[in-house]
């Protein structure tokens, strides 16, 4: 089916060279590209879940420094009052 697309001069170009390097044709980039964009507009949206910090108490604010592995066996350890086992 033949249509006219009214696109900026600089996208146009571009899109031409693109189809030269590719070795195809204008008509089949243009035609990939909004099947690509219609597949993803089409499929469902994942929502993200904001993730949840461990919060440690501390006696004195301010003064807890913990490493990368103490933090590791903290979350460990809440794993192990949570679920039963380590993750």
């Amino acid at each position: 089916m033949r249509t006219t697309l009214d696109l900026p001069d600089e996208l146009l170009k571009r899109a031409k060279i693109e189809a030269v390097q590719r070795g195809t044709s204008l008509r089949e980039l243009v035609g990939a590209a909004l099947e690509r964009e219609l597949r993803q507009s089409s499929e469902p949206k994942l929502t993200r879940k904001r993730a949840r910090f461990p919060i440690f108490d501390s006696k004195a604010p301010g003064s807890l420094r913990l490493s990368n592995a103490g933090i590791a066996k903290l979350e460990a350890a809440e794993d192990v009052r949570r679920h039963g086992r380590a993750r």
